[in-house]
């Protein structure tokens, strides 16, 4: 998710395509995946992985790929296809758009009610 993040930062290095990407999804989904996301899986699985180390077990691996797998779906189906909307040229803060933006949207808010009831 780093990775993606960054290739993203690089797109957005460029001046001209910073001017024309400023205020839209895609900024909002490199900057959750840059620091939001990743950040909170280095903070959790470092935390799952140094409280094996001090209680001398090695807990349950199966349970952490299961945690590892279900953030990382849920994060991408949230973030992923807000660069597919702006990609397709859809702004931020917008409240009437064509149907395809509306299913692209449903998808984001889909993996959003997942995320937050899982």
């Amino acid at each position: 998710m780093f990775t993606v993040g960054g290739v993203t930062g690089i797109t957005l290095s460029n001046n001209s395509v910073d001017l024309i990407m400023h205020d839209t999804y895609f900024v909002v989904a490199h900057f959750h995946y840059v620091l939001s996301m990743s950040a909170t899986y280095r903070v959790v699985l470092g935390f799952l992985y140094w409280v094996g180390i001090f209680s001398f077990s090695d807990g349950s691996n199966g349970l952490h790929m299961v945690f590892f797998f279900l953030l990382f779906l849920r994060v991408n189906l949230v973030f992923f296809p807000m660069h597919e909307i702006r990609l397709d040229g859809l702004p931020r803060r917008y409240f009437s758009y064509i149907d395809i933006f509306g299913r692209i949207c449903i998808l984001v808010m889909l993996g959003i009610l997942f995320t937050v009831r899982g």
